[in-house]
C-alpha cells in the first residue's frame, strides 16, 4: 500500500490528529470526506447556492482551526454540522440585523387554519423541498431547520436568534403552514400536468 492509500484509508481518529497537526493530506481527506453534507446543510439554511459555499468555506476554517476543542462527546459529524449552522447564523445575522420578528398568538393562528396535511402517498423530489424550505422567509427557514432537522429545542433557538420561545414556536408553525401550502400546490400542479 502507498502512503497516500493510507491516508485515504484514515479513521476519523487519525484524520482528526492528522488536522491537529496541521497536515494538508489529513485536512484534504476530512474536506473531501465531509464537505458534501455539510454543504447541504449550510444550504438548507441559506437561499443561495453562493451562501452556502461561502458558509461552508468560513465553517472549515473554523473547523480546521479548533480541532483541539472536539473533545468526543457526540459525533465529529455532530460537532462540525453545528459549527457550519453557527457560520449560517453569522451569515444571516449580518444579513438581516434590522429584521425583526414578529410574536403572533400561536395558539390563535393555529385554530384559525385549516389542516391541509399532505397524504402519505403523496411524493416530492428531494430538490423540491428543498427549494421550499430555501424559499421560506429567512425567520422561518432558520427556526424549521433548527428545529425540525436540527432537534434544537425552542429555548436554545431563542437563544441563538435573541428572540423568546413563543416566538420561535409561531416562527416554526408559520413556517410549517407556508411549506404545507407549497408543497400542495406543487403535489396539485404535479397531479394536473399528470392527467
Amino acid at each position: 500500500m502507498q502512503a497516500s492509500e493510507i491516508v485515504m484509508d484514515a479513521t476519523e481518529d487519525e484524520i482528526i490528529k492528522g488536522c491537529i497537526e496541521k497536515d494538508p493530506k489529513y485536512m484534504e481527506i476530512l474536506y473531501k470526506r465531509y464537505s458534501s453534507k455539510l454543504f447541504n446543510c449550510a444550504l438548507r439554511y441559506t437561499k443561495k447556492v453562493e451562501d452556502a459555499e461561502d458558509v461552508l468555506q468560513d465553517a472549515f476554517i473554523r473547523i480546521f482551526e479548533n480541532m483541539k476543542q472536539y473533545n468526543g462527546k457526540g459525533t465529529f459529524s455532530g460537532w462540525m454540522t453545528t459549527i457550519v449552522i453557527n457560520q449560517a447564523l453569522m451569515l444571516y445575522r449580518r444579513n438581516l440585523q434590522h429584521l425583526k420578528y414578529q410574536a403572533g398568538d400561536y395558539e390563535e393562528i393555529k385554530h384559525n387554519i385549516k389542516d391541509t396535511s399532505i397524504k402519505q402517498s403523496d411524493f416530492l423530489t428531494h430538490k423540491i423541498l428543498l427549494e421550499c424550505i430555501q424559499n421560506l422567509p429567512d425567520g422561518y427557514r432558520i427556526v424549521f431547520n433548527m428545529h425540525e432537522i436540527e432537534g434544537y429545542s425552542y429555548d436554545e433557538i431563542a437563544e441563538h436568534l435573541n428572540c423568546t420561545p413563543s416566538t420561535c414556536r409561531s416562527q416554526l408553525f408559520r413556517a410549517k403552514k407556508v411549506l404545507q401550502d407549497r408543497v400542495n400546490t406543487c403535489i396539485n400542479d404535479d397531479n394536473n400536468h399528470r392527467s
